[in-house]
């Protein structure tokens, strides 16, 4: 997988789901209520990010570029906050539902995902 491939699918992904995060705050609080509420969904979130992080490491393990580094970076994250779902117990998972209800914490976090949705849809898109 490309650079230039990775940072199409990746910025899309993530300005869909910082204008989610956005717009619909109520909708997505149930959504991750409802997870952190059966460890059998958090295992499962875990396992299926797992896959996607191992195969963005293994295919795009690039420590150098600014574009590229972000994108390795990125994969790495996700192994590591893979890891966190199929290991850590149900009630530290929990810590992070009580810390994303503060509403000036979520709506930075739907920011983060806005703007490095751009930055990766914009070097995929128009800057490559």
């Amino acid at each position: 997988m490309t650079t230039t491939f990775l940072a199409q699918a990746i910025g899309i992904l993530l300005f869909i789901v910082g204008l989610s995060l956005a717009s619909e705050r109520k909708m997505v609080m149930g959504i991750f209520k409802e997870l952190f509420k059966y460890r059998v969904l958090t295992y499962i979130w875990g396992l299926i990010t797992l896959v996607i992080s191992i195969v963005m490491i293994l295919q795009h393990n690039i420590w150098s570029g600014t574009t590229e580094l972000a994108v390795t970076i990125l994969g790495w994250y996700l192994f590591l906050e893979a890891l966190v779902y199929v290991f850590l117990p149900q009630k530290y998972l929990s810590v992070f539902l009580k810390w994303l209800q503060k509403k000036s914490i979520y709506y930075s976090l739907a920011a983060v995902f806005l703007l490095v949705g751009a930055y990766f849809f914009s070097y995929g898109f128009i800057f490559n």
